[in-house]
């Protein structure tokens, strides 16, 4: 019994490899630019949504970022802004105003669709 051999080529293969090359920068910066838009949209929530007497917490609350970009924290970081931990936990005199959980639990609703929606538009 005679054996046959087939032998495939697959043409373009080395294009591929420099294409699959290139998409690992363009999905970092998507995934860059999807935190990045919601690190803004948290500050912009926190900021509708915190007390306000002096307007100190309001125009204080920062997004900072780590990671190379992929990590994003949102908060108050200067020492007079101590007090808004008993804005947000609140105190015997102070009702409680939680304003940085609840924007982080509607932005990590959207985080996803920001990022595949960047992804998408990159590709």
């Amino acid at each position: 019994m005679a054996r046959s051999r087939a032998r495939v080529e697959v043409i373009g293969l080395d294009r591929l490899e420099r294409r699959l090359a290139q998409l690992i920068p363009q999905l970092k910066e998507a995934a860059q630019d999807a935190v990045k838009d919601s690190g803004k949209a948290m500050v912009a929530d926190v900021q509708r949504n915190v007390r306000r007497d002096t307007g100190n917490l309001h125009e204080s609350v920062k997004d900072t970022y780590e990671k190379d970009g992929l990590e994003t924290s949102v908060g108050w970081r200067d020492q007079d802004d101590l007090y808004a931990t008993f804005h947000e936990q609140g105190t015997r005199r102070i009702p409680a105003n939680p304003t940085l959980v609840p924007a982080l639990e509607r932005e990590a609703r959207e985080l996803v669709a920001k990022l595949r929606d960047e992804v998408r538009r990159r590709l």
